[in-house]
């Protein structure tokens, strides 16, 4: 059983030229200007739906169907040119009404391309939106919700680049929750996952607008201070340190009474290598927690000629 042919479009303006050609002298109407002149714009509106479907098929011919029907358009457009040429002064009504058949036609098939149009535009936005999701997806820690270890280096790097560039300090936190692994341990780990995003929450609170919250891994977190000179770093670590004690006394139903030791550095300008400053504040960390932890401990070195 034969599949029933796919239809292009109205099937009139075709017939409506066919039997134009087979009209006789009996249907001449005398010229006149006004219909000379209607029957050419008619003419040319179909015209010039055809070239512009044209146009967007050459575009996009990868991507929209219905290319039989533009074409078959395209084809009694051209059609009615020349049957313009030879009788617009005998059939201009004819021509004009003809012409407004095939403008018509041409219509319904811009509509059907304007759908077509509009579905791919829908389509390029949900994928568009797809790909960001995936790409915020990929950059965050899954249970803190806070940029992993691989973008928060990305986000330290071009932090980096735009602070020199405007000739601005940069510094570095890096803390940990103080017997994270007493906690687990003792609590389970449900509790010492709770306690993680509980601190990530309490410390993002606490910090500005352009300032960088990430999870390195296990207990240990580290923000970048864009803008931030050592002594405004200090600041910022004790206002983490305070606003974690105070806060994340009790997690859920649990007595954990969290606190965080905080190492600050800042950067000492485009000769310092960014691991360097890294490992800068990771070692005043640790010098915090073995001063007796739950403190803000900062790195000596400051760039030449900061207060």
């Amino acid at each position: 059983m034969n599949a029933a042919p796919r239809r292009s479009g109205p099937v009139f303006p075709a017939v409506f030229l066919l039997g134009m050609s087979s009209a006789g002298p009996a249907i001449a109407t005398p010229s006149s200007p006004a219909a000379v002149s209607a029957a050419w714009l008619m003419v040319g509106l179909a015209l010039g739906l055809a070239a512009a479907m044209l146009a967007c098929w050459a575009v996009m011919r990868d991507r929209l169907g219905h290319r039989g029907g533009w074409a078959l358009q395209g084809g009694a457009a051209l059609v009615l040119l020349l049957a313009a040429v030879f009788l617009a002064g005998s059939y201009p009504w004819i021509l004009a009404l003809a012409g407004a058949a095939v403008a018509g036609w041409g219509l319904w098939l811009v509509r059907s391309l304007s759908g077509g149009m509009r579905h791919l535009l829908i389509e390029r936005d949900h994928a568009r939106a797809e790909a960001s999701r995936v790409k915020a997806d990929s950059e965050r820690d899954p249970l803190t919700g806070v940029l992993n270890r691989g973008a928060w280096r990305a986000r330290l790097e071009r932090l980096a680049e735009d602070t020199q560039q405007d000739n601005r300090p940069l510094s570095v936190l890096f803390f940990d929750i103080d017997l994270f692994k007493l906690i687990n341990d003792s609590l389970g780990h449900q509790v010492g996952d709770d306690c993680l995003k509980a601190v990530a929450d309490t410390v993002a609170a606490e910090l500005r607008g352009g300032d960088i919250l990430g999870r390195l891994g296990g207990e240990e977190f580290a923000v970048a201070l864009p803008g931030a000179r050592r002594i405004h770093a200090l600041a910022v670590g004790e206002r983490v340190r305070t606003s974690v004690q105070k806060r994340c006394q009790v997690v859920g139903e649990e007595v954990v009474e969290l606190t965080v030791s905080v190492g600050a550095a800042e950067h000492l300008g485009p000769e310092e290598a960014l691991d360097a400053l890294v490992d800068r504040a990771d070692r005043a960390m640790y010098t915090a927690k073995d001063s007796g932890r739950n403190m803000v401990v900062a790195d000596a070195n400051v760039p030449p000629g900061a207060n």
